[in-house]
């Protein structure tokens, strides 16, 4: 396949053909839809129960994490919410970033061969994981019905965290997915990563569980994506901390995301060659 194959699909040039590009591809939500839709989807075909098994996996999971570290923590009555939000919300960063870094590795017969901006394919990876997400979120709906937390005005602050969390993931995944075209190995590696993270980030844990080594905990981000989200389901507020650490990464994320998409897409012919 030779780079010239590869079709790039822009008049512009230089930054503007990267935001081009982006702005296209949000143009088209019944393409990004679609496609998106078919991959959670394709997982289930024939299956019996469809979809239901993510939350049968997921229903596990929580249970058991619940059964056992609840006891294990002390965990007073909010801990299954705390538990079930952690679990949702890490299931959904661990599988984006991982796909993510071979977003571009896994569509280059389409990008080579159909002319649609690049960022589709980002779209595309984002709506599975957020349907694979809207299916676990059943499960936190039951857990919040049967709880005994109290929810109020605070409750909605879970929703700009949210939307932050997301916005972070789409800024990573075509970062990741440059580098994961022009480095195969680096979805493995954040595979693997992934896995101790789970267990250095405050999925089942409390950070303030740590005493004096909750630094541990403060340091690693996705303690504080978490936060956003998490702290007022469980009648909490989120830190100011958390808010600036998560603003922090998301507009770094855009600032690079903006220095290299033009140039990094003009190189992916090369790199998915």
């Amino acid at each position: 396949m030779s780079s010239s194959s590869v079709r790039v699909s822009s008049s512009q040039s230089g930054f503007l053909a990267g935001l081009d590009d982006i702005v296209r591809s949000f143009a088209s939500p019944s393409l990004w839809i679609t496609l998106g839709w078919y991959d959670f989807t394709l997982r289930y075909r024939r299956t019996y129960l469809g979809p239901l098994w993510e939350i049968l996996v997921v229903g596990v999971w929580i249970a058991g994490l619940g059964l056992l570290f609840g006891r294990l923590l002390g965990a007073g009555e909010d801990y299954l919410v705390y538990l079930s939000v952690g679990v949702i919300l890490w299931s959904y960063v661990s599988s984006t970033l991982t796909t993510g870094a071979g977003v571009f590795v896994s569509n280059a017969r389409a990008i080579s061969s159909i002319n649609n901006p690049l960022f589709t394919y980002v779209l595309r990876n984002g709506v599975e994981h957020w349907a694979k997400m809207a299916v676990h979120s059943l499960i936190l709906i039951g857990v919040l019905v049967v709880s005994e937390v109290q929810m109020g005005w605070n409750t909605l602050l879970a929703v700009p965290g949210l939307l932050l969390l997301f916005l972070g993931a789409l800024l990573a995944v075509p970062l990741l997915g440059f580098a994961g075209a022009r480095y195969r190995d680096l979805t493995h590696m954040i595979r693997a990563g992934m896995r101790f993270l789970f267990f250095a980030t405050p999925v089942f844990w409390y950070v303030d569980g740590l005493g004096d080594r909750d630094f541990l905990g403060l340091v690693n981000p996705f303690t504080h994506y978490l936060e956003l989200v998490r702290a007022p389901l469980t009648g909490e507020t989120a830190s100011m901390l958390s808010w600036a650490v998560v603003l922090a990464i998301d507009a770094a994320c855009l600032v690079l995301l903006a220095a290299t998409y033009s140039s990094l897409r003009r190189r992916l012919a090369i790199w998915i060659g």
